[in-house]
This record gives C-alpha cells, sequence and structure tokens, in this order.
C-alpha cells in the first residue's frame, strides 16, 4: 500500500503524534518535544499525542478509527525514544 500523499500545508491541520509504545514504555519525550516545537513555531498545527495500546508491532484499530473519527490530517508515528 503506498504512502498516503504529502500535504500541501500544515497550516490549520491537525498532525497525531502517536507513541508507539515501544517494548511498553510509552511516554516517549521526543513527541513532548515536537508538540512544544509545533505550538511554538506552528500555531496554526493542532497537535494530539496518543499512545498506542499493545505494543509497537501490534495493531490499534481503536486507535486508527478514532484518528479518522477525528479528522486526523497526519500523522507522526514515535518508534522509541
Amino acid at each position: 500500500m503506498p504512502l498516503a500523499p504529502r500535504l500541501a500545508t500544515l497550516e490549520g491541520k491537525t498532525i497525531y503524534l502517536v507513541d508507539m509504545n515501544y517494548e511498553g514504555f510509552g511516554r516517549t519525550a521526543v513527541l513532548y518535544e515536537m508538540q512544544a516545537w509545533f505550538a511554538k513555531n506552528m500555531p496554526g498545527v493542532k497537535t494530539i499525542i496518543k499512545l498506542k495500546s499493545g505494543s509497537y508491532v501490534a495493531d490499534d484499530p481503536a486507535l486508527w478509527k478514532e484518528i479518522a473519527a477525528n479528522r486526523g490530517d497526519g500523522v507522526i508515528l514515535g518508534v522509541a525514544g
């Protein structure tokens, strides 16, 4: 399956920062740093941090449905911290 097309702009978009829950650690600090960066440098971008359930290799259909239902425009996956 190909990647989604690149957004023309992030302005006015909602980007989910998804912690993939690598080895059950959760709370990847870099995602909070990214959220702070967006708030400071791109205040028109809404960021939402979510922790994926299960291990990083397990699917989380409920999370993907939530992102779709809330009209998330993009996702950045944090695999490990």
